[in-house]
């Protein structure tokens, strides 16, 4: 009887311990130092989709999108401040308070995703090698967004995968 009883002891000591290996603690929140910019990388799952570039900078109360790539939206500018957007391409130009636009717009989706991820409480932090990962929704969207060393990697929202690039602060 001693032979199995040492077998089962034996057992729950290995189970116990790969039970407390195996649970990972939730990572610390992601800080961004704001001002800060950035180039965006922005596709799309759907097969055949245009890739959008631009440029992005924050600061302490705005942030500022300036789409570099496709031709057709080249220049297209929109600024976010003080609950406001103001979006404008060439000579058109449209104003708006935050909440008159979509929560699926891209820039509002990408824009919503920092904030949340550096200054909400409702988010979910995990690593995952040498990576932190926030998860968290914007609206209805479920929404995953990488960082390294606390700077913006990728982000997968909606269909969508961002990638950061010559982050700055």
């Amino acid at each position: 009887m001693k032979r199995p009883a040492k077998y089962l002891i034996f057992l729950m000591i290995f189970i116990l311990l790969f039970a407390v290996t195996s649970c990972k603690k939730n990572a610390k929140a992601a800080t961004l130092n704001i001002p800060y910019s950035c180039e965006l990388t922005i596709k799309s799952d759907d097969e055949g989709s245009d890739t959008y570039k631009a440029s992005l900078s924050r600061k302490e109360n705005s942030w500022l999108v300036t789409y570099t790539s496709p031709e057709s939206i080249s220049g297209m500018t929109i600024t976010y401040s003080d609950d406001n957007y103001k979006i404008k391409l060439n000579e058109l130009e449209f104003d708006a308070k935050r909440d008159e636009l979509p929560d699926s717009a891209i820039s509002t989706m990408i824009i919503s995703a920092l904030d949340k991820s550096t200054l909400s409480t409702n988010v979910e932090y995990k690593t995952n090698k040498g990576l932190t990962i926030a998860n968290g929704t914007i609206g209805d969207k479920d929404y995953e967004l990488t960082f390294k060393d606390d700077i913006p990697q990728s982000l997968k929202i909606s269909g969508y995968t961002v990638t950061f690039s010559n982050f700055k602060s």
